[in-house]
Parts: structure tokens; sequence; C-alpha cells
């Protein structure tokens, strides 16, 4: 008889055809979403199980016993742990935000006229058009070609100046090259946003099959309620989302599993906090030793009488928190701090040290800092904690090209 390892267990998902829930009624999983398809999802861990509340009676007894415990209401729960990649993910961020990847923008010179290049100050200089009507935003990975230098290569937008915000400033700093009237500009990947109106609600089933003992549990109606970003200063990035669902349905021997035919998992490189860039309050900082997205979206599923399903899983508010620590250096963050000043954060995590690596970059246009706290203590250096809240930008977007939102997410690799 075998015992299951972890080794050996798949994680699977697919979506259903809308997220739509009917309160007191499950769809037939076999025709919503179907067996046929999904994805096998790259993980670490899983902690997602089926819970339901249980009724003790209170009865009093003459043979001082209890004699009845009841089964009530379930709500499958629990999270997927995984290492950040580009692509692999994008499902639950999307579904996280509540919004759609929207797709990069092409340019070329019949709406930029040139592009000319400045090592000195970082920039990319256009000789027409407006690059933000046009759709370029802060956060942006673009990539040039057929022009004459600066090929094929990474750059992230940082901001816009000039006349008719011609004047981009990018990271890395490009070569020098003179104005060139052949080319073409690409942002790379999708973007993704918490929107402002047209939330979309998305639903998932989530197969978790036990290879070695042939047993699968399908998690059903799943919501993803939020995730967790963390990036060490040493380590590979991770990534945990939260689901709640309304059902499990278990399966065993020549019905497991689930999924007959889902998408092999993906291949792309894991993200790694000392490739890429981190940006504080519109300034590379080389300092900071860790840091944190969270997005909670505090789902609840209450109760309702004559149905152990719950009716809904209702989402809240994208509440965006998260917390820096960073060797303490001078007074700036802790002005920030004492200040209330609103800063912004932009992290632009690659694979690997390519000029065209894939990459994923977030985006908190509007930070304000909760705490600074500097313990002094040991004798090496001294590291500083500061937990922050994003807000939603009040930055006009068509005039700055800072994106309407609390988070920006941007994923090279989304087609």
């Amino acid at each position: 008889m075998s015992l299951a390892e972890g080794v050996s267990a798949r994680i699977a998902y697919k979506p259903y055809a809308t997220g739509e829930i009917t309160p007191g009624v499950e769809p037939d999983i076999t025709v919503d979403p179907g067996a046929d398809g999904g994805q096998i999802l790259r993980r670490v861990s899983s902690s997602l199980t089926l819970n339901k509340d249980t009724y003790q009676s209170n009865e009093i007894r003459s043979d001082r016993q209890i004699a009845d415990f009841r089964h009530g209401v379930k709500r499958p729960q629990g999270n997927i742990s995984g290492e950040l990649s580009p692509l692999t993910y994008g499902d639950f961020f999307q579904a996280a935000c509540r919004g759609t990847w929207a797709v990069g923008v092409s340019l070329t010179e019949s709406a930029l006229t040139s592009v000319a290049a400045d090592n000195a100050t970082s920039k990319f200089t256009f000789g027409g058009g407006d690059p933000i009507a046009l759709g370029l935003r802060v956060g942006h990975v673009v990539r040039f070609t057929d022009a004459t230098s600066n090929d094929g290569e990474n750059f992230v937008i940082l901001g816009f100046g000039g006349t008719g915000n011609r004047e981009v400033t990018v990271y890395p700093a490009p070569e020098t090259q003179a104005a060139d009237t052949a080319f073409t500009v690409t942002s790379a990947g999708k973007r993704l946003i918490v929107p402002s109106s047209g939330f979309v609600s998305r639903k998932f089933a989530i197969e978790i099959w036990n290879q070695d003992v042939d047993v699968a549990r399908v998690f059903t109606e799943c919501r993803c309620g939020g995730f967790n970003v963390q990036l060490p200063p040493t380590g590979l990035g991770t990534v945990d989302f939260d689901f709640m669902g309304r059902n499990m349905k278990p399966f065993s021997g020549v019905d497991a599993p689930f999924f007959t035919s889902p998408a092999a998992e993906t291949t792309t490189g894991l993200v790694a906090s000392v490739n890429g860039l981190l940006r504080v309050s519109g300034e590379t900082v080389a300092v900071v030793t860790g840091l944190n997205i969270q997005m909670q979206l505090n789902p609840s599923a209450d109760p309702v009488i004559g149905s152990d399903l719950v009716p809904e899983i209702f989402l809240g508010r994208a509440n965006v928190t998260g917390q820096m620590t960073a060797f303490f250096e001078n007074v700036d963050l802790i002005n920030d701090f004492v200040n209330e000043s609103e800063i912004e954060i932009l992290a632009y995590l690659t694979t690997n040290n390519a000029l065209n690596a894939p990459a994923l970059t977030f985006y908190l246009p509007r930070v304000k800092l909760g705490g600074a706290d500097l313990q002094t203590q040991g004798e090496g250096g001294q590291a500083i904690t500061l937990p922050y809240q994003a807000l939603k930008s009040t930055a006009v977007e068509a005039s700055t090209g800072i994106p309407s939102t609390t988070i920006q997410i941007i994923d090279t690799e989304m087609v």
C-alpha cells in the first residue's frame, strides 16, 4: 500500500465560464468548468482544505454524555504558495485585482517621428506625438527594434517630461544615439491594474491530485482573496495566493485525476531580488534589505438557512499594504514618515541578467509610511523597519502617465 508523498502531488486549476455564483446551487463541474483542459501550476505548497462549521449539542442529559454533533456550512479555504515567475500566476493576479490584463502598445516613427537617446540623462526623446496619449505608462517595460542603438533591451519607464511628454526617463540608462527616424517601440507583455469601475468577478476549480495514491480533491468555485509577494535581499521572490471556495469533491481510482488534459507548467525563470531595480520616492535605493507587497480582499462567506453551501463569496476593497526594511543611511525615510509624505515604490524584477530578460514590475504610485522603527542594537549595520499603506493615485494619468490605481503589475511574458 502506497503512502502519499508531497513530491507526487499535482496542482491544476481551471477558470469557470463566468464568475457568477448562484445561491443554493452549484454547477455540475463536469460541464462547468469541465474536465478537459486546465493548467498545471508550479508551486511550493498549499494549505487549501475543506472546512465545515460544526455544532456540538449542549443538551444536559441524565447520562451526562454528548449525544449529537452536526456538520454545517462548508467552505474550502487556504493558500497556494510558489516562487515568483512571470506568466505563471497571471490568472490569479488578475482575479485578485478584479481587472483584466491589457495588451501592450506598439508605436513607430509614424506616431512619434523620431527617437534619440542620452546616456547621461537616462532619457529617450521622441520627435513628435505624445507617448502618454498613445498608451505608454510609468512602469511599462519597453523594447526597441530597428533603432540604430538599444535594440532588444528592456527599459523601464520611470517618468515623462518635456514638450508633449516626449522626454522619457528610463532604467537602465540607454546608449547615446542620434535621432533615428525608423524604429518600433513596444511595451512588452501586458499591464494589470485595480480598476475604478467595471470590476470582473472570477472563480476557479482547483485540483490537488496525489498521484501515488490516485486520490484527487477538487475545490470548487474558489475566489482569490488576495496575494502576498515577498522579496528577500538574497533569495528568490515568493508569492502566496489566498482562496475561499464553496465545496470540495473527492475523486479516486479511475476517476482521478479530474482534469484529464491540463496544460504543462510554465517554464519561465524565477525572479530574484538582486536582479532588477527598486525605486522609492523617485530614487534608486541600494540599501533595502526586504520588501513585501500584500493585497487583502478580506473574503467572507456567511451561511444561510436551508443550504450547506454559502450563497456567495464576498470580496472587500483592495487593501494593499506591506513593509520595507533597510539599512539606516540618512533621515529621508524618517522624514517621510514624520511629515506624512507621499512616496512611490517601483520594483523591477528580472529572471536573469540578460538585457531582455523576462520581467515583472510592481508599481505603487502613492504610498504613505505607517512607521519608521529604528532600534539601536548590536555592532553591525542598523536596520529601519517601514510599514506602509498603498493608496489610489490622485495623479492625472492622461497627463503624467502615472496609473490611476493603487497597484500596477507588468508581466513581460503575458501574451
